[in-house]
């Protein structure tokens, strides 16, 4: 995944979830494959880590990254396990 690519995904889900009025189908979760994460630099997505327990963020929007993640992004209804809490407004583009 491109930056672009995610950047169109994390604003279609939140497009969607204003047009329904439903906030379960905003952004909740980036994930990455370990394998995939490593090859990538800040330039291609500039996180930053909160703090421990908020973990790291692109655009306020957690990014998860484990060897069992396929590269993706969750809405809430779809993070099933909660790995986007706490769930914060999503940060308008750079």
């Amino acid at each position: 995944m491109k930056r672009d690519e995610i950047d169109d995904m994390l604003d279609a889900m939140a497009k969607e979830a204003a047009e329904k009025g439903d906030d379960s189908l905003l952004p909740g979760v980036i994930s990455f494959n370990s394998s995939k994460w490593v090859k990538m630099s800040g330039a291609d997505l500039p996180t930053t880590c909160m703090s421990v327990k908020v973990g790291i963020r692109y655009r306020a929007i957690r990014v998860m990254v484990a060897s069992t993640c396929e590269n993706g992004v969750a809405s809430r209804a779809e993070d099933a396990n909660d790995h986007g809490e706490p769930y914060m407004e999503l940060e308008p583009r750079a």
